[in-house]
């Protein structure tokens, strides 16, 4: 019996010492998951002389292993494509992947600790009536850095939640517009459309 319990040892020193990251990822790691909020939200926004209303869009991110908290986590823009005249995509080149803000930045720890609370994070904005592209809400805005969509526009972004311990699947948005503004939620649904883009499905 002793003989056949240091065997079952050394096999399982063995496998974890090949397959030890692998399990630790894949089993016994933090299981992110990045979803849309489909419903934009109405802000008010101020440069100390004028005020208007902004609209943003979201994204929650969870811990399907709750009992594996997922450390650093931030949501990365891995990926952009801008609709062609055609109808497809095509990539867009990127210098690097951009990390999309928290909600309240200012308030929000850069790479915090997820568990058992899901965090939301900012996909981008229109930037009330006078808005001339909806922007991606990312830290850091190149000049350089095509996460916009124009008037007439539409792009197809990329997203992963990625964490020291972990990382998503990613996740696909599409974000069109027709260049109309309305401060009426329900009548912009008409003009800004962001939704999900589901991997391997054909949008109509």
């Amino acid at each position: 019996m002793a003989e056949w319990l240091t065997a079952i040892g050394t096999i399982a020193v063995a496998v974890m010492a090949i397959w030890g990251d692998w399990i630790r990822t894949h089993i016994a790691g933090p299981k992110l998951q990045l979803s849309l909020r489909a419903d934009g939200f109405r802000t008010p926004r101020t440069d100390g002389v004028k005020s208007w209303n902004a609209i943003f869009f979201h994204l929650l991110v969870s811990n399907g292993r709750t009992w594996s908290p997922a450390e650093a986590v931030r949501v990365m823009v891995v990926g952009i494509a801008r609709r062609r005249p055609d109808g497809s995509y095509i990539a867009e080149p990127l210098i690097a992947h951009f990390q999309l803000t928290w909600a309240f930045p200012e308030f929000h720890e850069l790479f915090p600790t997820i568990a058992e609370r899901s965090e939301t994070c900012d996909l981008g904005f229109l930037d009330g009536p006078a808005a001339q592209q909806f922007r991606l809400s990312t830290y850091i805005k190149p000049s350089t850095f095509p996460g916009y969509v124009a008037r007439s526009d539409a792009v197809r972004v990329t997203l992963v939640a990625s964490a020291h311990n972990g990382q998503s699947r990613p996740l696909i948005v599409e974000i069109s517009w027709d260049g109309t503004w309305s401060e009426d939620l329900q009548e912009m649904e008409k003009h800004l459309v962001v939704k999900e883009i589901k991997i391997g499905v054909t949008s109509k």
